[in-house]
């Protein structure tokens, strides 16, 4: 069974078709959705870039793989999946967003990855980008960068096929929007009126028509990113592939896009503290699109309300295409929701289906002292609790029956006190089960846990006077 695993940046659960939204337009993902399984309660164990891509790639959590935040490379003594898929004989290629590292991207800097197509750089601009391969230097792609990867990605597949028939595949595609700048997309997708655009109710008044604007802009790239998911689909029906290829789409983390009254860190005009956009542990921070169409698995136009992590997809895709897996992934084996089958794991256990591990494990960028603090929290279907390991921000209880919206903090309330408890023991089950380090973990200066890792551009960091 091959796997084709596509995943956006910075696009939140609600931006999809398929999870209920009505105005923005995904045809070809709510197809993939009826052809196979919406999960609803999908998460971002740590909503941040790199540390998310970490989590994909080795499928442990940041103390564990050395990503606590976006500036660090993984470690190289741990097992990857595409690393595990390509000793039991698949072709491993990943195409787009790399974030895990700097050229040359040498085989020993590839984590198991045989053919990289790396965006050079990670900016504001998402038309005619330069992309390493390997470790050759890079080579210009006209265009948007998700047509251009889209291109690189069904060659890729089309390649494989001619010159390793008898071969599975491992590819996964990593596009960069809905990431903000948001208007950097195709005209043909900018049809959104931001009159049309219907907020929730955690959205400042005083931000409400910006807010309008920016999501307008940001459901066109979901259109565009949706059109894109189309040709990749349809390439593998054209090859006769479709049968034989777990497809699987997700993003690394949501936005807020005004919710809370959160910004991006480059809105000056907000208290530094609020331009997070991601990283905390609101829903729309946390909470990502998961579709997976597994033919043979997924029941067709199926749902799971089972939750899920970033942590569980390594060992559920290596179990899916019936390869062994080693030692040492943290996350569990989701082929039976996958399926449709109800798993019979004991109420309490910590990595089950009733509640999904969340987590910031650095402020920030380097520079950036006052961001989103260290935090860990617990996501039930009744509560999101979160604590602060200096109690910089919380802690926070929501109950998400009567608020779901996560606008009234109810840690303080005596009623709530029973709640409290509930939810601290889950996440200190959580942290047993993960051996976390974030209550008694050594820190370095700037208050961050030292497990070993390495800046993935040292020269840039220490030019800031960092080390």
């Amino acid at each position: 069974m091959n796997i084709l695993f596509v995943f956006s940046d910075q696009q939140r659960y609600s931006a999809l078709g398929a999870n209920g939204n009505t105005v923005v337009q995904t045809p070809n993902l709510d197809k993939m959705a009826s052809e196979g399984m919406a999960c609803d309660n999908m998460f971002s164990n740590h909503p941040l870039c790199s540390p998310f891509r970490a989590i994909l790639l080795t499928g442990r959590y940041g103390w564990q793989n050395g990503v606590i935040c976006n500036e660090y490379a993984p470690f190289k003594n741990i097992p990857t999946l595409p690393g595990v898929m390509k000793n039991a004989g698949y072709h491993t290629g990943h195409i787009g967003v790399w974030h895990l590292g700097i050229p040359p991207y040498t085989e020993d800097n590839r984590y198991g990855i045989d053919h990289l197509a790396a965006v050079k750089g990670i900016g504001g601009n998402y038309y005619d980008q330069y992309y390493y391969l390997n470790d050759a230097e890079p080579v210009q792609h006209m265009g948007w960068s998700p047509t251009a990867e889209t291109n690189m990605a069904i060659d890729f597949i089309r390649e494989h096929k001619d010159k390793q028939p008898n071969h599975p595949f491992a590819l996964f595609v990593s596009w960069r929007p809905p990431h903000w700048p948001y208007p950097q997309y195709p005209e043909e997708y900018g049809h959104y009126d931001p009159a049309d655009i219907d907020l929730p109710g955690n959205v400042p008044k005083q931000m409400e028509d910006f807010a309008r604007r920016e999501i307008a802009d940001y459901y066109g790239c979901c259109t565009g990113l949706d059109a894109e998911m189309g040709r990749l689909l349809a390439a593998l029906e054209d090859l006769d592939l479709a049968d034989d290829t777990i497809v699987c789409y997700t993003s690394d983390h949501g936005d807020h896009l005004s919710s809370h009254g959160y910004g991006k860190p480059g809105d000056s005009w907000l208290h530094h503290s609020m331009r997070a956009s991601k990283a905390t542990p609101y829903d729309e921070s946390a909470h990502v699109p998961f579709l997976i169409r597994w033919p043979g698995g997924t029941p067709s136009g199926s749902r799971s309300s089972e939750f899920m992590g970033a942590i569980d997809i390594v060992p559920s895709l290596i179990s899916a295409c019936g390869v062994t897996a080693p030692d040492g992934f943290q996350g569990r084996d989701l082929t039976e929701a996958w399926r449709g089958e109800s798993s019979e794991e004991p109420e309490h256990t910590p990595g089950g289906k009733e509640s999904a591990y969340l987590m910031n494990m650095a402020n920030g960028w380097p520079n950036r002292t006052h961001w989103m603090g260290r935090w860990r929290g617990v996501r039930t279907e009744n509560y999101t609790y979160a604590r602060w390991f200096d109690n910089e921000r919380g802690p926070w209880l929501f109950d998400r029956r009567a608020d779901p919206l996560e606008m009234r903090n109810i840690i303080d309330s005596a009623e709530a006190r029973p709640a409290v408890e509930e939810m601290e023991a889950r996440l200190h089950r959580w942290m047993e089960a993960t051996q976390d380090p974030f209550e008694s973990g050594k820190r370095g200066p700037r208050g961050f846990l030292e497990v070993g890792q390495e800046w993935a551009n040292p020269g840039q960091y220490a030019r800031w006077g960092l080390s």
